[in-house]
């Protein structure tokens, strides 16, 4: 990189801790940064916004870009992306208009796995009704359910799933298990039964997901899946919204068919403020916080503006799009 001093943008730092963590006074000394902390939600503004600048640092999926912005941002060179996730960016026009993407090591999952062990808990202790008619009322007389002696179905025992398996077999639950891949000794592994998807929701009060979003799992769960779940059932998703048929979820809802859901990803996010899914006491809704714990944000935008500071150095980077030519 020459020595001109950069314009570099922070988009989306929503929780106000970008310019808190040690690598943001080093990077305010070489370029000029701001701190955008309204969301660009058109591609109009998104231009308007970032035309004059160099380069941008993205906190996971906030914020979309596609050839239609990247051909109207002449100035922009490098997005640091946190994570390694990029749905949201299309790589391959980034490429063609010169620009170069970084990323962050992807982090354990401990954050999500502790989130949907907490979610499980305040939906069968009904956490967020009691919490309320504390403030309405002298002393609430309304019983929960136990964790202990309850099946529990995870979908997907991967990385997280496995570790929700794990805790959920220390309060004593019996846990199911499906993956298309999983084998009975995996699954054993970590304390479940390897059982088909069928029998998982059929037996579980408890029905847990933790499988990626791609053409095969959109939609995993519908009317049919619905259907096979025990009257009461509860249901979290903290992996993403779509793999939930949200129709069918309200629906089950509106019907009494689910006794409560956990829920921090959605079709839309931002969930807007009329949503069906607001209206109903017994689900618990989250502002897709899986991973967005002080720790792990602050650990991401000090590894994402240590790779601003490398490439302004010219020093070796690990690029998702390692094809893209330097320069523009």
């Amino acid at each position: 990189m020459s020595n001109q001093r950069l314009r570099v943008a922070v988009l989306d730092d929503f929780e106000k801790i970008a310019d808190t963590v040690p690598a943001y006074e080093r990077l305010k000394a070489r370029a000029d940064v701001t701190i955008l902390r309204q969301r660009l939600d058109t591609s109009e503004k998104l231009v308007a916004g970032l035309k004059d600048f160099n380069v941008l640092l993205l906190m996971r999926e906030r914020t979309s870009f596609s050839e239609k912005e990247y051909g109207q941002l002449p100035n922009l060179t490098f997005i640091a992306q946190t994570g390694r996730t990029s749905k949201h960016l299309d790589l391959p026009a980034a490429t063609k208009s010169g620009i170069a993407v970084s990323g962050t090591p992807s982090d354990t999952g401990t954050t999500t796995k502790e989130l949907t062990i907490g979610l499980i808990l305040a939906l069968l202790r009904k956490i967020p009704q009691v919490n309320q008619r504390m403030r309405e009322e002298a002393w609430p007389a309304i019983t929960g359910r136990m964790l202990q002696g309850k099946t529990a179905g995870v979908l997907g025992l991967g990385r997280i799933g496995g570790e929700v398996a794990r805790i959920l077999k220390v309060f004593n639950a019996r846990v199911l298990a499906y993956s298309r891949t999983l084998t009975p000794e995996k699954a054993a592994a970590a304390g479940a039964e390897c059982v088909s998807q069928e029998t998982l929701l059929q037996e579980s009060d408890i029905v847990t997901i933790h499988i990626p979003l791609n053409a095969h799992t959109r939609g995993t769960i519908g009317e049919k899946e619905f259907a096979l779940m025990k009257p009461g059932a509860l249901l979290v998703n903290t992996a993403r919204g779509p793999i939930v048929s949200e129709p069918a979820l309200i629906r089950a809802l509106e019907r009494g068919q689910l006794g409560g859901v956990g829920l921090d990803v959605y079709d839309m996010e931002p969930l807007p403020l009329d949503h069906p899914l607001r209206r109903f006491d017994n689900a618990i809704l989250m502002s897709h916080r899986g991973y967005a714990t002080h720790e792990i944000l602050s650990e991401r935008y000090e590894q994402a503006m240590e790779n601003i500071l490398k490439f302004m150095d010219g020093k070796p980077l690990n690029f998702l799009n390692p094809e893209v030519q330097s320069g523009k």
